[in-house]
């Protein structure tokens, strides 16, 4: 239990907002409420900034928190289960030089989230890296890719399409430069990251037809620009057909003025995505499977429809190409804890625009405020024994002190691994014109059927959150631990036959089920979804409170023309 007696009062009893927690959303609201001029209070019952997307800067931050888990002081997540083998022998001593995250999330280069940032004037305040190319694992019969039929015949309209569609977006992207403002970039011919594994060749793209995608094992990369549909050799003329026609059914489904694909689109909602796949757009397991994975979707392939695959598909295909330095990603990572960093900078930019957040102080009880004489709708009683006044009160249940229960729904099942060897060829640049090498990479190792998929992020010691020479494995499936350890052991196969896992943490997270609510004025945010992409979801609840709270939508994160020129003559 905190001790309280020595900490300083707050400054005010009554706010316009309450904000309990330092979540995403609660930090994207409190600087928007900050910005459009409300006063706003926000706490945090516990002692660092995220809530369920929290980061631990030690080795024992993280055991200290496993052991909460396992005494049920964490809400919604239990089943903490640690296995070290760091020991002072490796040098390691306490585990200081890491950062665990329990949200490093991906950001998509088109994702509302990151378009809102930038309006924000926010992207400065980030340490941004490049995730790499994505992986798939496959089985042995898709391994075996039938080979390329002879001559380019019906392929070279295509192909000059991928190359004026390449030039375009490169084009498009150095307009928008600026993510990774400051970095140094890398000469093209500088080795990349190696940790005793088999090189991975970066890719030249030559006319003539002569790039393939890479493998390693039974990884094989997931084709990821127009390069690799128009001219890879691991693609027939009729799967580059099939594909090409499957790709501008993606990014024209939701579009009213094309008839064909809105028709397509409306006949096969409900249908398994791979079935319709299979039906409608034919192409070889090896490209079904490799297609599937860019979903990102936790469940079985036969419980994903084709109405929840396509929106994701859709932002990964339309983020390819764009990013400058380095076109073959469509995502990017926040270093430093990925979305713990971004809430912490949240919080801070709250606080510029004079909101005020407290650590260690959360919401004790909430009910409507009965002073005869009082202005605020809720009275909030605070662990500290203060009271607050304010007129909303805005939280995930568990921050309200409302009683939460599991929802009865499927649980998910996460792992953070330490790996004593950097896994190199996950981090190597696929064209050796890119001046970028990735930070991150996507690993996923497709479940059959009724089998969950499990997705792996990997973070190179480049993103200051293991020392160099190491990397972090980031996993999370529907399944089991036992099938997200088979995952990691396929990565650490491909690497030395000494490489091993340092460090492991693995935990269940249950989605809760809050009871109904308070008074009026309390809003129960719905709590984080366990995606390792950081989902449009997010800014659109965000934007949903304001519009109640505010009345509108218009003035979300704007930033103020003072505080502006402060910036601008800051930067100058």
């Amino acid at each position: 239990m905190n001790d309280f007696s020595d900490i300083p009062p707050l400054p005010l009893a009554n706010w316009d907002v309450l904000i309990s927690g330092t979540g995403i959303k609660q930090s994207l609201l409190a600087v928007a409420f900050c910005r459009a001029g409300k006063t706003v209070l926000q706490l945090d019952k516990n002692s660092y900034y995220g809530g369920s997307a929290a980061a631990f800067y030690s080795l024992s931050e993280a055991d200290a928190w496993a052991a909460r888990v396992n005494t049920g002081d964490e809400v919604g997540v239990t089943n903490a289960v640690v296995v070290s083998n760091v020991g002072d022998g490796v040098g390691r001593g306490s585990g200081r030089g890491y950062t665990l995250s329990l949200a490093p999330h991906l950001v998509y280069w088109h994702s509302s989230v990151l378009g809102m940032l930038r309006r924000a004037d926010l992207t400065d305040g980030f340490s941004w890296h490049a995730v790499g190319s994505w992986w798939v694992c496959l089985t042995e019969e898709e391994v075996a890719v039938p080979a390329m039929a002879a001559g380019v015949g019906g392929r070279v309209g295509l192909a000059e399409a991928g190359v004026k569609a390449a030039k375009l977006v490169s084009a498009a992207g150095k307009k928008r430069a600026g993510w990774n403002k400051g970095r140094k970039k890398e000469p093209a011919a500088e080795a990349v990251l190696g940790g005793g594994e088999a090189p991975v060749e970066a890719v030249t793209v030559r006319a003539d037809g002569g790039t393939t995608l890479r493998k390693v094992g039974n990884f094989r990369e997931v084709a990821c620009t127009f390069e690799d549909v128009a001219w890879s050799k691991d693609l027939t003329d009729k799967d580059r057909g099939q594909l090409g026609e499957f790709l501008r059914f993606v990014m024209k489904y939701s579009d009213p003025t094309d008839q064909k694909y809105t028709q397509i689109f409306e006949e096969n909602r409900q249908t398994p995505f791979q079935t319709f796949l299979s039906a409608t757009f034919p192409v070889p397991p090896f490209i079904a499977t490799s297609i599937c994975s860019l979903a990102l979707l936790s469940p079985a392939p036969s419980e994903v429809t084709l109405e929840k695959a396509l929106p994701r598909l859709a932002t990964h295909f339309s983020s390819l190409g764009q990013i400058p330095d380095v076109r073959s990603s469509a995502a990017l990572t926040i270093a430093y804890g990925g979305s713990a960093e971004l809430c912490q900078v949240l919080s801070r930019a709250a606080a510029v625009a004079s909101g005020i957040n407290v650590l260690g102080r959360g919401v004790k009880s909430l009910c409507p405020n009965k002073k005869s004489d009082g202005n605020r709708k809720l009275e909030a009683q605070l662990e500290s024994g203060e009271t607050i006044y304010a007129n909303w009160v805005i939280g995930e249940a568990s921050d309200l002190a409302m009683e939460v229960k599991p929802s009865g729904g499927k649980s998910m099942f996460k792992g953070i691994y330490v790996i004593d060897t950097e896994v190199g060829w996950l981090f190597e640049r696929k064209y050796k014109d890119e001046n970028i090498t990735p930070a991150a990479a996507v690993v996923v190792v497709p479940g059959n059927g009724d089998e969950a998929p499990v997705y792996v992020i990997a973070r190179s010691g480049v993103t200051g959150e293991c020392p160099r020479g190491q990397c972090l494995l980031y996993a999370v499936t529907a399944s089991s631990y036992e099938d997200m350890n088979i995952a990691v052991d396929k990565v650490l196969q491909t690497c030395s036959p000494l490489a091993r896992v340092l460090y492991s943490l693995q935990y269940t997270v249950a989605i809760p089920s809050p009871e109904i609510g308070p008074a009026d004025g309390a809003v129960v945010l719905d709590p984080l979804t366990q995606d390792i992409a950081l989902q449009d979801g997010v800014l659109e609840e965000s934007l949903r409170i304001y519009e109640k709270v505010v009345g509108t939508r218009e003035g979300f994160m704007d930033v103020s023309e003072e505080i502006r020129r402060m910036k601008e003559e800051m930067e100058e």
